[in-house]
């Protein structure tokens, strides 16, 4: 495997097709559609996931390189997206936009076929 080939995977998908799901998801948001904390987490998961930002979206933990997670970051802030949108405790707003972290990263990782 080439480096290039290494560097174009974002977990399980390409790099193109998180960054089409990005920029499909970031139509969506132009009216006349509405805004959710669903959808709002589902762009803070795929931007991440890209390396747009330092930190994970629900776990605030800083990404290993400059190019985005690794893939067991990628697993892990899905898992603790899934852990804060059960969590009853939660504000159901902040567990909406976890929902919506979990189901982008769930994509990316190919843990799922629905692509938020």
């Amino acid at each position: 495997m080439t480096s290039h080939e290494v560097t174009s995977r974002v977990g399980a998908r390409s790099r193109e097709q998180v960054e089409d799901a990005l920029a499909r998801l970031e139509y969506l948001g132009e009216p006349p559609f509405e805004h959710s904390p669903a959808r709002s987490g589902s762009l803070d998961g795929y931007r991440w996931a890209l390396g747009h930002g330092r930190l994970a979206p629900v776990t605030g933990s800083p990404a290993t390189s400059p190019e985005g997670p690794c893939p067991a970051q990628l697993a892990a802030e899905q898992q603790a997206a899934q852990v804060r949108h059960l969590d009853l405790r939660t504000d159901p707003e902040q567990r909406e936009h976890a929902r919506g972290v979990h189901d982008a990263l769930a994509w990316v990782c190919g843990r799922s076929d629905v692509q938020p």
